[in-house]
């Protein structure tokens, strides 16, 4: 059954905690890809080719197959029963296992192609661009197997289960440490090395699909026997599916512009990399858990005709949301030298890799709270089973994207393509809102503005305590020290803001964990 109002805390937070362990073992997997390939031409080769089934693995996970397969399977369910909800999910699996076979098939023969869609600096450089059509090549059917995956786990979502669908994605990282482990451990020549990690992200995709897999095939609905068969469901999920999967998959789309502009300059795509990377840890707690706990919650009031539960829904989950996201983005942007430099400067990445890419993480830090609050607004139009309005909001931000790094200078194209990506997260942050108040679907209420103001005073409160401590441990964060003494430095800094922002947080009523705890239940 999909979450219960009382427990929507909850479960984003296993959401996100699941989440976070994947986004950790990414960090372990990024800094052992940094210390193999650096950011010459074939960490850029490798990380354009990764980012195809990076992007999807964000999409799907960020609950992209969600927004339209939840609502038309829960309404079959209500409708038709538990036999009606998994006859369509079998269908939805073997036309989407059709379709991926020929995307996949058409993916292989055009991959020159789709490297020059990402990067299309690579023109000018072939070498770098044959490579990263070979890892391209290697990579793909990575696809294939993290979308029907996500799939099944929509499937789960929609029963309320949430924990192994969240984790799944993990085996994909650990794949991929254990690849770039051997490839650093036998000194493996570069370009062979990132070979053997892009044919590791094609098993952890494979690996994913199993998981995920056998975690239905035990639960009380089981895993339904793929038809290709149409029905009236199927009608209404191809009407909603491509609307609400681009709308969905937009944020992702606005970082592949990035790329684009990022692709200008060598070097550029792997700082503009490693930098995504770090801010994605914060979105990835907060917005994946949005997207995949909030909308059956919002789904579920929308069918019971619950109008006050849905606005009082947002705005818990705005709260909660920007709770998080506001310190988090404050430490991104004033922490960002010693973050990169303890996670990455080691190897072939030198410093100069580590002053442009804690330059672009500074840009993305200005949007991450408007990436949150995008997310949430979201979801309240995939409930409604109208996607058209998120993907109109989603096509603003990137033009916004477009138009920004096109009039950018390229002195620093990394940073200028981060800055776009923020650009962008605001615009679709404030189309959205604009289309909720249009609606009447949802308006500010006087009673959010108390918890807002202490947000942000707690968040001067870690400012202080953090630009107090910082000159004391300078010795300790610099690229001389043993690694065992950074990163001790860089969790005493961090974990010392923490403690601050929550204890003045918790003190000026910033959050309150019962208030929580209430998502989704109406006064």
């Amino acid at each position: 059954m999909p979450a219960e109002p009382a427990k929507l805390a909850r479960n984003s937070l296993v959401v996100g905690l699941a989440t976070v362990l994947s986004r950790l073992l990414g960090f372990a997997r990024d800094m052992l890809i940094a210390r193999m390939l650096g950011a010459g031409p074939v960490a850029d080769a490798f990380l354009v080719a990764f980012r195809l089934p990076n992007l999807m693995r964000r999409v799907l996970g960020e609950g992209g197959l969600n927004a339209p397969f939840v609502p038309v399977y829960l309404d079959l369910r209500t409708e038709g029963g538990v036999e009606a909800a998994r006859r369509f999910a079998g269908q939805a699996f073997a036309w989407l296992a059709l379709a991926l076979g020929v995307v996949t098939a058409l993916g292989l023969l055009l991959a020159p192609w789709l490297v020059l869609a990402i990067a299309g600096g690579f023109h000018d450089a072939p070498a770098t661009l044959a490579m990263a059509a070979s890892y391209t090549r290697i990579a793909l059917p990575f696809l294939a197997f993290t979308t029907m995956a996500s799939l099944l786990a929509a499937v789960l979502n929609s029963e309320g289960r949430f924990l192994v669908a969240a984790l799944a994605p993990s085996l994909l990282n650990l794949v991929l440490i254990a690849a770039l482990a051997v490839a650093l451990v036998t000194e493996m020549p570069s370009q062979q090395g990132a070979a053997l990690i892009a044919a590791a992200v094609s098993l952890g995709g494979a690996l994913h699909l199993l998981m995920v897999a056998i975690a239905l095939a035990r639960g009380e609905t089981g895993l339904a026997r793929p038809r290709l068969q149409w029905s009236p469901g199927m009608t209404r999920l191809v009407k909603l599916g491509g609307p609400a999967l681009l709308a969905a998959s937009t944020s992702q789309l606005v970082l592949l512009v990035a790329t684009q502009i990022a692709s200008a300059q060598p070097g550029a795509v792997s700082w503009l990399y490693y930098a995504d990377r770090v801010f994605q840890l914060p979105l990835g707690f907060v917005a994946v858990a949005m997207g995949v706990v909030l909308l059956p919650a919002i789904a579920a009031q929308e069918s019971a005709g619950d109008a006050a539960g849905r606005r009082q829904t947002i705005d818990r989950a705005l709260l909660l949301g920007l709770a998080l996201a506001v310190p988090a983005a404050t430490a991104l942007a004033w922490l960002a030298d010693p973050i990169i430099s303890v996670l990455f400067e080691r190897g072939r990445f030198g410093e100069i890799d580590r002053i442009r890419t804690a330059d672009a993480m500074r840009a993305f830090a200005f949007g991450l709270p408007f990436a949150v609050i995008a997310k949430v607004f979201a979801q309240v139009y995939f409930a409604r089973q109208t996607p058209r309005l998120p993907l109109y909001a989603g096509l603003s931000a990137l033009v916004v994207a477009i138009l920004a790094g096109q009039s950018a200078t390229m002195a620093m194209p990394a940073t200028n393509a981060a800055a776009a990506a923020s650009l962008a997260f605001v615009t679709q942050a404030g189309v959205l809102g604009a289309f909720l108040l249009r609606d009447r679907l949802w308006w500010p209420q006087r009673r959010m503005l108390r918890p807002l103001l202490a947000i942000f005073a707690a968040n001067l409160v870690m400012l202080a305590g953090i630009e107090t401590v910082m000159p004391r441990l300078l010795a300790s964060l610099s690229v001389e020290a043993a690694l065992s003494w950074r990163i001790g430095a860089l969790i005493l800094l961090c974990g010392l803001g923490g403690a601050l922002y929550a204890l003045a947080g918790r003190i000026l009523g910033a959050f309150r964990l019962r208030e929580l705890g209430r998502l989704g239940k109406t006064s």
